[in-house]
């Protein structure tokens, strides 16, 4: 696409409508329908993870030098556009805080949301981001990413050793586990009072599914399971830990059949008894 069409595109159409035309350009394709995990991922090829790690490390570093506004799965983003929902469901948090805001960002990759939104967010001591990721993002952000306000652990239970947080923020993650539910559930004793669980694909009919979701080339060449839940059986899960504070339509839109079906937010407060 022209530098001139691009401008064009930006001036005329709004963001949300862009957001839908780019999936449609270079969307995932999401293919099978397998009742659990095991015969989905033996339909994946997987993905080289230390490729993806580099890729991803390339444009955070560009994005650290201001020569990119952001990055999402390693695409760069020229234009600061901040997730708008996922971002005023941390106001929210800062405001109930006290001004303060102290993240978990389980599946984090090298901050990507922190970087997007770094400049709406708390300074200095009153922000304290830390993501939990795989070996090699952790390696590589501890390595890269040490003169940030980001800190990289790979268990949860390593990263709360070094004090409390306001809230666990997972985006965009959970449905790529092999055992979401399992890995909700124990979030529940960790004793953070926010869950903000951001860009879930939920289903209006039907059992919890798994599809192979594959990555347009561009990106990078990988193919893996991936959950679609079912929206009532998911929130009636949590409602016996949490209480929904906010629920918005997420960002991501999810190219299913011939349709896309739009991701959903959800902003929980645990509940004082649990």
């Amino acid at each position: 696409m022209s530098a001139t069409a691009k401008n064009l595109l930006k001036r005329f159409i709004p963001s949300q409508v862009r957001r839908t035309l780019r999936a449609l350009v270079s969307r995932p394709v999401f293919r099978g329908n397998y009742p659990d995990w095991a015969p989905a991922r033996a339909a994946s090829l997987g993905y080289d993870d230390a490729a993806i790690v580099q890729k991803v490390l390339a444009a955070t570093l560009e994005v650290r030098a201001g020569r990119a506004a952001f990055e999402r799965d390693s695409v760069l983003f020229q234009t600061l556009e901040p997730d708008r929902p996922l971002l005023a469901a941390l106001e929210e948090i800062v405001r109930v805080s006290g001004g303060h805001l102290r993240v978990l960002d389980f599946g984090g990759s090298l901050g990507t949301n922190y970087w997007r939104h770094r400049t709406f967010l708390p300074r200095g001591e009153n922000l304290r981001w830390d993501v939990i990721e795989q070996a090699g993002f952790v390696e590589a952000g501890r390595q890269h990413l040490v003169d940030t306000p980001l800190r990289f652990y790979r268990e949860v239970r390593e990263a709360c050793g070094g004090g409390g947080y306001d809230v666990l923020i997972c985006s965009c993650v959970l449905q790529y586990l092999e055992r979401p539910l399992e890995v909700l559930a124990g979030w529940r004793d960790l004793g953070i009072p926010y869950l903000l669980l951001n860009n879930l694909p939920l289903l209006t009919k039907g059992p919890d599914r798994v599809r192979v979701q594959h990555v347009p080339p561009e990106i990078y060449a990988a193919s893996y399971p991936v959950w679609f839940f079912n929206r009532d059986a998911f929130l009636t899960r949590l409602k016996t830990d949490y209480e929904i504070v906010k629920e918005f339509d997420a960002e991501a839109v999810w190219p299913v059949g011939s349709g896309m079906l739009q991701s959903t937010g959800l902003l929980l407060k645990r509940r004082s008894s649990s």
